[in-house]
């Protein structure tokens, strides 16, 4: 949400229109679920993605047409994905096409919600259903039990989807791993934020898509780090005497995912020290080591990639 708020502010400011490419409620067996975005300008999606393949090329293909033609309003299109239609899934789309114009509503819009996404407390993303010039807007507070669906508010129907803290992710290490890591989790929706002891690794331009980048003592965390259950902490230092410094930090905090790059060797030895000072066992059950998804990775790239999975797989089950 943050990257796609970013380019509708971009397009605001820019004085060009768009339309927010919804995938509303969708049957069967189809590419994507609710909740997809795609924001199409004048020739050229410029983000997301409902879906991919012929059903997504003919939705950018009409933004782009009445954006060419001057149409100034939203409207929502059903799309027909059954092998009689041409297509392969079999299923059907209800897709939203939400015009956005290039004014100071637009611009206020996409400020509002990210200034929301900083505050870390859940809020509601609404897009106006069908016919009309209703703008989207966000509620922090909504009568719908789960995360999406449609609500009706002063006669306007919307679609609903709600937004909650993700959780940051605290990269300790800017090491070869850390620079093919932090770009793929950014990528993937994630903020990161990069600590090493070393100034001249902690370099902001290695790091553009950080939160931030800062040299630190691995002895002094709780300093410059106060990390809550819905982040996550990735330990890559240069050695094992500063992993376990920070892993021994994070063991105080409510850290909602832990997990140490290294060799099972190294994880068992790093497991007995720790126990030798004292830690218990159900403290270390916290800890995963190796880190990452077992895909037979060796490169930096490709730790990095099973390392991201993980993560995905963490967010994905919270």
């Amino acid at each position: 949400m943050k990257h796609l708020m970013e380019k509708i502010r971009a397009q605001a400011l820019a004085s060009q229109p768009c339309y927010l490419v919804a995938l509303i409620e969708s049957e069967g067996s189809t590419p994507r679920s609710s909740g997809a975005y795609m924001l199409v300008g004048r020739g050229k999606r410029l983000y997301g993605t409902i879906g991919g393949g012929g059903m997504e090329y003919a939705a950018q293909q009409l933004a782009q047409k009445c954006l060419a033609e001057g149409r100034q309003k939203s409207f929502a299109k059903l799309y027909d994905l059954s092998p009689k239609a041409g297509m392969a899934c079999g299923g059907s789309c209800q897709v939203q096409f939400c015009y956005l114009p290039a004014s100071e509503a637009t611009l206020a819009f996409a400020e509002e919600v990210l200034s929301a996404l900083k505050k870390h407390e859940p809020w509601w993303f609404l897009l106006p259903l069908g016919e009309g010039e209703r703008s989207c807007c966000i509620k922090k507070d909504l009568p719908l039990a789960g995360r999406r669906g449609a609500v009706t508010l002063d006669g306007v129907s919307y679609y609903a989807e709600q937004y909650s803290y993700d959780g940051r992710v605290y990269v300790f290490g800017a090491g070869h791993v850390g620079r093919e890591l932090v770009p793929l989790l950014c990528h993937l929706g994630f903020d990161c934020v990069v600590y090493d002891d070393r100034a001249d690794f902690a370099d902001a331009a290695a790091f553009p898509q950080a939160e931030s980048v800062q040299a630190v003592d691995f002895q002094r965390l709780a300093e410059v780090c106060s990390p809550t259950e819905r982040d996550y902490a990735v330990v890559m230092t240069r050695g094992h005497v500063h992993d376990a410094n920070v892993e021994r930090f994070l063991l105080t905090t409510p850290v909602g995912y832990i997990g140490i790059m290294g060799s099972r060797s190294k994880a068992a030895m790093a497991r007995a020290a720790l126990l030798a000072e004292g830690y218990t066992q159900e403290q270390l059950a916290r800890v995963t080591t190796p880190i990452g998804i077992a895909i037979g990775s060796e490169t930096p790239a490709e730790i990095a990639v099973s390392i991201a999975a993980q993560l995905i797989q963490v967010r994905s089950n919270r």
